[in-house]
């Protein structure tokens, strides 16, 4: 009887370090022990070995010679490295989110290696298992050990270990700049619909040309070779399509008048080309392309020639239904399930994170609740159309919850399950004390966000509060008789009935999202460190970025309406919403830096879309502006009004004896009189 291999401070892992793979995964298992066990003990090893006898798959075999050595064997680098893996996972129970929620086993002295026949592959059922970390904003201005390399490392590693085995490392710049590193970890590399081939956007390389196909094929042909010949010698699924220069129809980009016939045909006559191209360079090259946007139509009509060994790629349309995207005020929500076709190879791009300008989810946890996801994912697996499953991750750390949903998806013994299901599983494996109450908690968040649209799917995301806050600011400013690009929500309707519908819309849930903040609240008061901490990063910042903003948005309406009032202390009620609406919002901003675990308390500094800080900034320059009107030229006349003593007030000797207030200490003053601090908010 063999004995117990005892893994200990003294144990080293042992491979082949010349191969770039195999050193990660060392590499990893190494740090991973040392995370673990607090004592010495005999020496031994653990062997990570390439073996060229064993088939060329993702499979791996971990055997114990004796209680001396443990080898791990696979047939391909990957395989190699998902071993090491399962060894952290199931041996030193190491967590696939670990990293994101800084959750690691309590150290031990010593691990007991006992049964290597329970380290085995999952069974997948979906071959090609992604993530396209897109949009990633907030992650480029983020550094973990003091460099954003060691950020898409991580990013990497947490992939392998939830079982991907295919990334899109990055958009645009990143994703070149990123492929040799996850390649170095054993990823295969896949492109962003927008950039077939992985080749630079032709207006990045050409910006004094006019990007069109039609005046400089030779160019475009050009960079799709380039990009074939510094990729050809790694794992790659070649993306093949052409769409213009912003991620939109190419046809945008030329002068030239097409008939939809024809339009379809420079796209098939550029399908063929690329696919060629990737076939002379690999005979074996496995091509995808994304049926996304306008080549739904194309495919729909019919006139879209795909060769048949291409994987088609469906989107859901960013609200986890799989029906097409919404696109400025088009939304034909055109059936995707029903394109499933046995005969062919079909894959999803699925969003957990999203961004769209009008309604998304970019900063919080998806507003769709986990059942229904599940359910849509299941429906996608009924119509076969799972060979493929990229997920789109945003910036990762927001959306673990959905993210190891989509893990589970990808493996065969995989089942729809509740709510509560789904919660109680999340919360038992990563909480340690109040799990009820905490499970009750993300249920509530479910509750509480609310639809803006009639299908159930249709429910508003965080991006929605600022997106149209801003714009109801210009419009108003300006003096605009329309909220621009809006129709999707409101229809042609003019500014002011488009402010009612938005305030109709929202009205009912600034108080439901306020007793969720606050149910919040004293549940991260009454729960141990590690829990707080946890809660704090994983829910209670979505939360934040719901509550606040969305009150924000109540309050802008409010300022609009008192604006135009015929009331007393109009412009100065009006004045004060604004200036309350800038304090909701400053909350959030309060939450991101406040966090109570320092790793994280800038990784929100670059939130350049939802852009809560120039949303702020936005607020003051309509604040000011009420005042000016209101206020006078000189900001003093309010002072004389409803701060000073009357006796003061009306005595003009000397004009003025201070410089005027500025905003902020002005709506201080003014929200500390008994007159004033019932404002709305």
């Amino acid at each position: 009887m063999t004995e117990k291999f005892l893994i200990s401070k003294d144990t080293s892992v042992v491979t082949d370090y010349t191969n770039d793979v195999l050193r990660n995964a060392a590499r990893i298992l190494t740090r991973d022990i040392a995370q673990t066990v607090t004592a010495q003990g005999d020496k031994n090893e653990i062997a990570l070995i390439l073996d060229s006898d064993r088939d060329q798959d993702e499979t791996f075999l971990v055997t114990q010679v004796d209680d001396k050595r443990v080898e791990v064997h696979s047939g391909t680098a990957r395989g190699v490295m998902y071993g090491a893996l399962a060894i952290s996972k199931q041996v030193l129970k190491i967590d696939e989110f670990w990293f994101w929620l800084d959750k690691l086993p309590k150290p031990t002295p010593y691990v007991t290696l006992q049964d290597t026949t329970q380290l085995r592959l999952p069974r997948y059922h979906v071959k090609y298992r992604g993530w396209f970390v897109n949009d990633e904003l907030l992650l480029n201005h983020w550094e973990y050990r003091e460099s954003t390399k060691n950020v898409w490392e991580m990013i990497y590693e947490t992939l392998l270990r939830c079982g991907g085995n295919i990334v899109i490392p990055g958009t645009d710049t990143n994703a070149h700049l990123n492929r040799s590193d996850a390649v170095k970890m054993g990823l295969m590399i896949a492109h962003h619909h927008a950039e077939p081939l992985g080749a630079e956007m032709f207006s990045r390389v050409y910006p004094d040309l006019d990007a069109s196909y039609l005046k400089h094929p030779d160019l475009f042909k050009a960079l799709w070779q380039k990009s074939i010949d510094e990729q050809k010698d790694n794992d790659v699924i070649w993306n093949i399509g052409f769409r213009g220069q912003g991620d939109r129809p190419f046809w945008l980009d030329d002068d030239h008048e097409y008939t939809l016939a024809e339009k379809a045909a420079v796209i098939n006559k550029v399908i063929k080309i690329q696919y060629d191209m990737v076939k002379k360079a690999d005979p074996n090259g496995q091509c995808s392309i994304n049926i996304y946007g306008e080549l739904t139509g194309f495919y729909n009509a019919g006139l879209l020639d795909v060769p048949k060994d291409v994987i088609q790629i469906w989107a859901d349309n960013g609200y986890g239904k799989m029906v097409s995207r919404r696109q400025m005020n088009d939304d034909p929500r055109s059936e995707i399930l029903k394109n499933g076709d046995p005969s062919i190879s079909q894959g999803i791009y699925y969003h957990v994170a999203f961004h769209d300008l009008q309604a998304s989810n970019f900063l919080a946890l998806l507003q769709i609740d986990p059942h229904y996801v599940a359910n849509e994912l299941n429906k996608v697996r009924v119509a076969g159309m799972d060979d493929m499953v990229m997920c789109n991750t945003g910036n990762i750390k927001p959306h673990i919850l959905f993210l190891r949903l989509m893990m589970q998806f990808w493996r065969e013994d995989f089942e729809v399950q509740s709510n509560a299901e789904i919660l109680a599983d999340y919360v038992n494996t990563y909480y340690e004390t109040n799990q009820t109450e905490i499970a009750a908690l993300y249920q509530a968040y479910f509750d509480t966000t609310f639809n803006y649209g009639k299908h159930t799917d249709q429910k508003a995301g965080e991006e929605f509060y600022t997106y149209t806050l801003r714009k109801i600011i210009a419009t108003w400013i300006a003096q605009k008789q329309k909220l621009p690009e809006m129709e999707w929500l409101t229809g042609d309707k003019k500014f002011i009935g488009q402010l009612a519908q938005i305030d109709e819309l929202i009205s009912d849930h600034v108080k439901p999202f306020a007793k969720l903040a606050n149910q919040a609240r004293l549940l991260l008061e009454k729960l141990p460190a590690e829990d707080r901490h946890r809660l704090y990063n994983d829910l209670w910042l979505s939360i934040a970025v719901h509550a606040y903003p969305l009150k924000a948005l109540k309050l802008t309406i409010d300022a609009f309406d008192a604006f135009f009032a015929d009331t007393d202390d109009y412009y100065v009620n009006s004045f004060l919403c604004a200036s309350k609406a800038a304090e909701a919002l400053d909350q959030v901003l309060q939450a991101w830096q406040n966090n109570p675990t320092k790793k994280w308390a800038h990784f929100y500094d670059n939130d350049c879309y939802t852009n809560t800080s120039l949303t702020i900034e936005t607020l003051g320059t309509l604040r000011n502006y009420i005042r000016i009107i209101g206020d006078g030229p000189d900001e003093d006349q309010w002072e004389r009004q409803y701060l000073m003593a009357k006796s003061d007030a009306k005595i003009m000797l000397l004009s003025n004896t201070h410089k005027a207030y500025d905003d902020d200490e002005l709506a201080t003053r003014l929200l500390g009189l008994n007159k004033f601090n019932q404002t709305k908010g």
